[in-house]
């Protein structure tokens, strides 16, 4: 009889450390979920202030590398959302000859590595913003995220900006951080 009880509390210790273990789990990709929603604005307001060669009549395009989670909310965060007169398009980049198909690439937080290899291979991509979760400027994005005081801010390079042969406009650069 004794032992029927250890084993009903041994099986209930479980089921509630699966429990806890689950709403942790929930909590932590409802927190990650709401930081991609809100980078996903952040890309939004990125499109509207930096300019792009021949975007007119054409879909504006954000890809996004490496992260399904990250994908699947910035795409629902930019359903149906408009920038320079084109409907926004997010799709998953999947190699570095994928690039050239983007206005925006994102790479989200991933291993740094893969991400800063990624960058590389994809060169000096002309007409289009690399941005990242990473601070990874030095090592070629354009504009990274950042968290200051627990907020979310970017770092931008203009010049990195500039020399992917797009025009930044002076207010995006002066409410980043300079790189």
């Amino acid at each position: 009889m004794n032992s029927i009880t250890m084993e009903r509390k041994l099986r209930i210790m479980m089921v509630a450390t699966a429990m806890l273990m689950a709403v942790g789990f929930t909590e932590v990709f409802s927190q990650t979920a709401s930081v991609y929603r809100i980078q996903s604005l952040f890309l939004y307001n990125f499109s509207k202030h930096v300019k792009w060669e021949n975007t007119e009549g054409a879909t504006f395009t954000i890809g996004v590398y490496g992260n399904k989670q990250a994908f699947e909310q910035i795409r629902e965060g930019l359903k149906n959302k408009r920038t320079w007169g084109n409907f926004i398009k997010v799709i998953e980049i999947t190699s570095p000859a994928d690039v050239s198909q983007c206005h925006i690439l994102y790479l989200p937080k991933s291993n740094k590595k893969k991400v800063v290899e990624f960058i590389r291979a994809s060169g000096n991509v002309s007409n289009t913003l690399i941005v990242t979760e990473d601070d990874l400027v030095k090592e070629g994005a354009a504009i990274s995220f950042i968290f200051q005081q627990s907020k979310m801010n970017f770092k931008i390079s203009k010049d990195r900006i500039e020399q992917c042969g797009l025009k930044v406009s002076s207010s995006l650069v002066s409410i980043g951080v300079a790189a």
